[in-house]
């Protein structure tokens, strides 16, 4: 599959795609998904306008968005992204757990997991702030300055969510930077081109530090990345020493800037490959490194030194020489009076030596006594330990004899109680499978009821049948192969996780979602949602089956709020609170004014048709 990656978009989703119309007609290939990492700016209208944080001179009354919501432009390939620091939040937040923004246009919420094409896809909206990390989020429309700000400020309980994720992650998306990063690539070559960047590098502030927590425990095989308004890369080797994470960061959409790279991502058996053939090769010349000889200077000394030590030699014979000499003559007259010594001394010698031998004789016997004393004590302690031993030894036969008298009857009376467990497991058992059944049957009935009311899909209709092959047709590369299409798809582990956590920050919840330890989730969570997941349209990539999100077929962009409450309805999760009245009731009027424009639409285009058709006639 053939992914482009786009840095920050800033609204500019002509260039986008023109870029690349030039590179698939250059390159003799199509792509299949566009991943924008954030700073999209889906403004719709002035109401989105004012909701963006946008420096004055950088804002605009529209953007290229507004053709791509209403139709007059499509999105020529699937394209999803996550959210930045310059957003419509007014937008976005009606679409916590991600939607369409516009046909072929996706949001992927504020964190969240998706299949796509057998891809394993995480996503993580908004940039860091330490000062509302640990905040719940408290901002409602209208926006003022400091709200637009600390709307797209990531909080704990996203980060935490991602935390439990255990399965093999492939792509993680986010806006800005995990810390310390930067030093895993060409660093100099990065502050050569961002050269402020050096105070946060020094302080280890750039990027964000539960980012860099996450790309430890995930370790996803590809992580990218926006906000800084640099092309930088870098490979990521984690502690194992085995698994390793390539990072890619772009800049922002702007003519002459790298702001979009094209990867050839391939999976199979559960492995991620990379194919270059895309690139260009670098062809690199060898330096061949010539060894310079030296002159030894010292070669030329090296004789008189051997001459020197020679002539050392020969005075030192010449004066041992004279010294005996000398010594010659005394030798004579002292060896008299060393022999009469020799013989003094022999004598002594005999006498002390007889003395000796007596001394020993009495030593002997005194130690032999002392020794046969010492033996007869020994055997009678011996005695006295063989026979405690004995006394013990017997004492333990009859304590074992009791013991195990005493085992029998207690596992007579465990396998009597384990009978009994396992009777009450079954009878439970039994009720709890009867009453999954019922809740089966009763959830079905439900769950195809809001289905049909929300997307009001009819595929016999001539008239939808045409919306579906011309305006929310997406760019596929053969429609008649599934594998070839590209599909956006629940993931199972996430729905679970969401399941087990999301009475945190629903709307009966008075709890901080932020301060609360989330749980992984239980057999029965999962069992939940594979229950729901089993009435939606699947598709099977792999020998996989995957569960379509909601309006992959005719997505109702329009409607925020349906999108949101059928997302709510098909996993049973209640109501969000992150709104506040006086929001909803901007959401409510916000539908009545597109179902208003579309009335005003439809009866434009009706005028058009009578137009022609008379001036035909």
């Amino acid at each position: 599959m053939i992914i482009a990656i786009v840095g920050c978009t800033h609204g500019e989703l002509n260039l986008i795609y023109s870029t690349l119309n030039k590179i698939e007609e250059e390159n003799n290939f199509k792509v299949d998904l566009l991943i924008c990492c954030g700073d999209f700016e889906c403004v719709r209208n002035s109401v989105d306008n004012e909701c963006l944080n946008v420096p004055n001179k950088y804002k605009k009354e529209e953007n290229d968005f507004k053709d791509y919501y209403t139709g007059k432009k499509k999105a020529k390939v699937l394209t999803i992204f996550v959210g930045g620091n310059h957003e419509a939040m007014n937008v976005l937040k009606q679409l916590y757990y991600g939607g369409w923004v516009a046909p072929n246009i996706y949001f992927l919420g504020y964190s969240n997991v998706h299949n796509i094409n057998n891809l394993r896809i995480g996503n993580l909206s908004g940039i860091y702030k330490k000062y509302n990390y640990y905040k719940k989020y408290c901002e409602w429309y209208p926006y003022n300055e400091l709200t637009k700000v600390s709307a797209y400020h990531i909080r704990k309980y996203e980060i935490e969510k991602l935390k439990l994720i255990k399965e093999k992650m492939d792509i993680v998306i986010t806006h800005d930077w995990p810390n310390n990063i930067e030093k895993h690539g060409d660093i100099n070559d990065l502050l050569r081109r961002k050269y402020h960047f050096q105070s946060d590098i020094y302080n280890n502030t750039l990027g964000n530090p539960h980012t860099e927590i996450l790309l430890n425990k995930l370790k996803p095989q590809f992580w990218f990345a926006s906000h800084l308004h640099v092309k930088y890369s870098a490979i990521y080797l984690h502690n194992d020493q085995t698994n390793y994470t390539r990072f890619l960061s772009l800049d922002k959409a702007q003519p002459h800037k790298h702001f979009l790279q094209i990867l050839n991502i391939e999976k199979k058996n559960d492995i991620v490959y990379l194919n270059f053939n895309h690139l260009s090769n670098l062809n690199t010349d060898n330096q061949n490194v010539k060894n310079n000889n030296t002159y030894n200077q010292d070669g030329k000394n090296s004789e008189n030194i051997k001459n020197s030590q020679k002539e050392d030699i020969l005075l030192e014979k010449n004066e041992n020489a004279d010294f005996n000499n000398e010594n010659s003559s005394t030798d004579n007259t002292n060896n008299n009076y060393e022999i009469k010594l020799k013989e003094d001394n022999e004598n002594c010698q005999e006498k002390e030596s007889f003395s000796n031998e007596n001394k020993n004789y009495e030593k002997e016997k005194l130690i032999k006594s002392k020794e046969s004393e010492i033996k007869e004590e020994n055997k009678q302690q011996i005695e006295e330990i063989e026979i405690k031993e004995k006394n013990k030894k017997e004492i333990i036969k009859e304590d074992e004899v009791i013991i195990e008298e005493e085992i029998n009857k207690d596992e007579d009376n465990y396998k009597e109680r384990e009978a009994t467990k396992k009777e009450q497991e079954q009878e439970q058992e039994q009720k709890q499978e009867n009453e999954i059944k019922k809740e089966k049957e009763e959830n079905e009935e439900k769950e195809v009821d809001d289905i049909k009311n929300c997307e009001n899909i009819n595929f016999n209709n001539k008239k939808e049948s045409k919306m579906k092959n011309e305006d929310f047709k997406l760019d596929y590369k053969n429609e008649d192969s599934v594998e070839d299409k590209c599909y956006i798809c629940y993931d199972l582990e996430w729905l679970a996780i969401l399941k087990a956590n999301h009475h945190f920050i629903s709307i009966s919840s008075v709890k901080d979602y932020n301060l609360e330890d989330l749980k992984y989730p239980t057999k029965e969570d999962f069992q939940f949602v594979e229950n729901k997941l089993k009435n939606l349209d699947k598709i099977t990539v792999d020998d996989k089956d995957y569960f379509l999100v909601h309006g992959y077929n005719k997505p109702n962009y329009k409607n925020l709020y349906e999108q949101r409450q059928l997302f709510l309805k098909r996993f049973e999760l209640e109501e969000l609170n992150i709104y506040n009245e006086c929001e909803i009731n901007f959401f409510n009027e916000e539908i009545k004014l597109l179902e208003s424009t579309k009335k005003d639409e439809d009866l434009n285009e009706q005028n058009e048709v009578r137009l022609s058709l008379n001036n035909q006639t």
